[in-house]
């Protein structure tokens, strides 16, 4: 017998937190269990990580200013090693394994734990990543060396990198 997708149970939630989630599932129009879920869900993948894997949060002004005073250069050797060992070891410790599959669910579980917009689409052949951040041209430069060097472990080419001020495009070719 198979094992069922979802589980009912039943859990105790502070009256304040729970009026936090209503308040949020209404301006979202979404149901209480789908917020639930959804925070469940960040916490399992992501959050109970981030402080193994070395994440902290920092605010998007100050990490403009400071990109902004470091080379291009600089910035694309840090996210070729440091920063791209640090995500590395994230998909190694979430999944055990490095393949596309648990690259690209760390590259969109570190895009959404940083609030940034994106859209990532793979087709057999291509994986085309977009993504809109408002940090700064710097900011680009670095999300998109850390996202060629992951992908390159597993044999992509990039076909297209544009790399703006507030945005990101990489067409990698599998």
């Amino acid at each position: 017998m198979s094992k069922p997708n979802s589980v009912n149970t039943a859990i105790r939630i502070p009256a304040d937190v729970y009026e936090k989630i209503e308040s949020q599932s209404i301006s979202e129009d979404k149901t209480i269990s789908s917020i639930i879920n959804q925070i469940l869900k960040k916490y399992v993948t992501w959050d109970q990580f981030v402080n193994d894997i070395g994440f902290f949060f920092i605010q998007k002004p100050f990490l403009n200013f400071t990109f902004e005073h470091i080379r291009d250069e600089d910035i694309i050797y840090g996210a070729k090693t440091i920063c791209y060992t640090g995500l590395r070891d994230a998909i190694t410790f979430i999944h055990g394994k490095v393949d596309a599959e648990s690259i690209l669910d760390v590259i969109k579980l570190w895009l959404s734990a940083s609030n940034l917009s994106f859209k990532i689409i793979s087709n057999k052949n291509t994986i085309e990543i977009r993504i809109h951040h408002d940090i700064g041209k710097k900011a680009s430069i670095y999300i998109g060396s850390v996202i060629e060097k992951l992908l390159s472990d597993i044999g992509t080419k990039t076909e297209q990198l544009v790399l703006e001020d507030h945005s990101i495009f990489i067409l990698l070719r599998l």
